[in-house]
């Protein structure tokens, strides 16, 4: 297949890397925020493609990249959307789940796009080559022969050798796994920034992208999270119909199925991702093993299938959720108190789902631990106060019957 390669030449200064934007307006929005507060230029912030994808605001999405004037390559779904494609082009197992929810939120896409957004992803390269730190530095969608090539940590070296070598780079910037990693192959080094559009599979909402820093000539580099308003982008899915399930998984960071995960990557599903940030020129993450579950009537598992509960009510269900939403929206209170508030709450009731997700939740919005027990206090002064007042009731019975 022919190559568009767009080589941007020497560039310097502080660098945005993301990927899969996905659709998801909220979170391009709070990104375009970090650009701004860190001073990085809109040239110098790059999107490894797949900008459309299964959130609900893909016109505005695109609007606002254009808007923005960051760079960014063609992924699998831009190139399908051009061609005007029937499906994403993300090679899912025909009948999967991913494909089958590919058939919603796909043409939902392509019908709220106009032709001057096709018109514009029709300029997209498949390739950006450039110069940083020294080293040549190439962008791909999944590998440099395939663009919907599913490229993960645990991936052989010499596949991605195969992609440094037809580029003749140093580094790879990379997307369409949806997972941020990197993986150094002798000189060379293989990295994936994540994706904003949706979690990465962690049990957080966390969302990921990289920084890229020339330090005295030699590549820096740290993967972080990015925080947003992901209930907007939860409630903004519901009512447009599209996947509950993908909706789900904008809140729960558990993706509702894992068809394109190696095991590997399977067995780190809800383990949080724990980069150590330090001063060497490539910086590690720590790999923690999941342990195992003990036999319990609570499955945290099951937690990734609260949206579930819509299917033997789907009317009651959906009023439950879009009220959900809005209840955890900004308003008079912060999210961040209303997140203490339900981690309090989650304790009076007994809630270990609950506990698991607003701890999460807390951790994402710099709520401290000993905030977070404070809180926990709070809840267990007011359920054993409740407690002792209806000693009350108890005396006032007792004297009754006594007289």
């Amino acid at each position: 297949m022919s190559q568009k390669i767009t080589p941007l030449g020497n560039l310097s200064g502080k660098m945005l890397i993301f990927g899969g934007v996905y659709s998801n307006l909220q979170a391009l929005q709070a990104l375009k925020g970090v650009s701004e507060k860190e001073g990085i230029a809109p040239e110098n912030c790059i999107c490894t493609g797949d900008i459309i994808g299964y959130c609900a605001q893909p016109e505005e999405t695109v609007q606002l990249f254009r808007d923005w004037g960051a760079q960014s390559i063609a992924g699998n779904v831009e190139l399908q959307l051009v061609e005007g494609a029937e499906d994403c082009g993300c090679d899912f197992t025909q009948d999967s789940r991913c494909d089958n929810f590919s058939k919603l939120w796909y043409p939902y896409a392509q019908s709220r796009l106009s032709p001057k957004s096709i018109e514009w992803l029709a300029t997209l390269p498949h390739h950006i080559s450039f110069t940083y730190a020294s080293k040549k530095i190439s962008v791909v969608h999944g590998s440099y022969d395939a663009t919907s090539e599913f490229i993960f940590a645990s991936t052989p070296e010499n596949i991605k050798l195969q992609s440094l070598k037809a580029l003749d780079s140093s580094v790879i910037l990379a997307g369409h796994c949806g997972l941020p990693f990197h993986t150094t192959i002798e000189d060379t080094l293989w990295l994936n920034p994540g994706v904003i559009g949706m979690p990465a599979n962690d049990g957080t909402p966390r969302v990921w992208y990289t920084i890229l820093e020339n330090i005295e000539e030699k590549l820096k580099y740290t993967h972080q999270y990015l925080e947003y308003d992901y209930n907007k982008a939860f409630s903004l899915m519901k009512a447009n119909y599209l996947p509950i399930e993908y909706a789900n998984t904008l809140v729960s960071g558990i993706w509702d199925n894992m068809d394109i995960l190696p095991s590997k990557e399977q067995e780190l599903q809800g383990i949080p991702y724990n980069f150590n940030l330090n001063a060497k020129e490539h910086q590690t993450i720590k790999t923690q093993k999941p342990k195992k579950m003990a036999d319990s009537y609570y499955n945290p598992k099951d937690l990734r299938k609260f949206g579930k509960i819509t299917e033997w009510s789907e009317e009651l269900g959906s009023k439950f959720f879009d009220y959900y939403g809005k209840v955890f929206e900004e308003g008079a209170l912060s999210a961040r108190e209303k997140s203490l508030i339900a981690l309090a709450v989650s304790h009076t009731e007994k809630c270990p789902y609950c506990i698991d997700a607003y701890t999460k939740d807390g951790l994402q919005r710099g709520i401290t631990k000993e905030e977070m027990m404070e809180a926990v206090h709070v809840g267990a002064a007011i359920k054993s106060g409740a407690v002792l007042v209806h000693g009350v009731q108890m005396m006032n019975k007792h004297d009754k019957l006594s007289m």
